[in-house]
Order: C-alpha cells, then structure tokens, then sequence
C-alpha cells in the first residue's frame, strides 16, 4: 500500500472506525494512519491531528461511492414501525426502542 489514496479522514476515532468497518464488509481494504494524534488535537494543528483512512488507488472510486451513499442514506428520517420515532435512514435499530427498523427501498434494491 505505498500509494495509498487518503478517502475518508476525520477528528473523531469512532467515526473512521465505523467507516472502515463498512469499507471492510464490501471488501474493500483500507488502513487507517495518524490514529494517535487526535487526541493531540489543539495541541497541534486540527489538521495534523487527523485520522486517515487510506486505501489502493485502485479501490477509490468504490470506496468513494460507498461512503457517499452512507452519508445520503444518514441524511434521510424514517419512523420507527413499533415506537413512531424518527430515526436516521443509515439506522438499523431503532434509537428510542431498539426495534428493528424496515429496510428502505435503496437497501432492498
């Protein structure tokens, strides 16, 4: 991975975390870079203090689809079939009362 391609990069650990988690589940291999500088963050440079997530270039496109339509589907609310509570469409459990929630049409497509 020497010319690795930075597609995703962001302050907050947990959040790169779960985009490479998505990343890893569609098979897609990515490495993470600088994960111990956030904290530093103020101390140095916001952006020096970074995580990275970087995969092949010849992976980035793919990559770059996935992460786009995961911020697309967190964009859209749907209601919770048990409770009624609007959740984030990227939600598969229900926020308010642990319900399953429906798959939307995207995600049965």
């Amino acid at each position: 991975m020497a010319d690795d391609v930075v597609i995703f990069s962001s302050l907050n650990l947990a959040e790169v975390h779960l985009v490479r988690s998505m990343l890893t589940r569609e098979g897609i291999v990515s490495k993470m870079r600088r994960q111990f500088l956030a904290p530093l963050a103020g101390e140095i440079p916001v952006d020096d203090a970074r995580i990275e997530l970087l995969v092949e270039p010849t992976a980035v496109e793919p990559a770059a689809a996935l992460i786009r339509a995961a911020a697309e589907a967190a964009k859209v609310e749907r209601p919770c079939s048990a409770c009624g509570e609007p959740n984030p469409g990227s939600f598969e459990v229900c926020w308010q009362c642990g319900a399953d929630l429906a798959p939307t049409l995207e995600a049965v497509r």
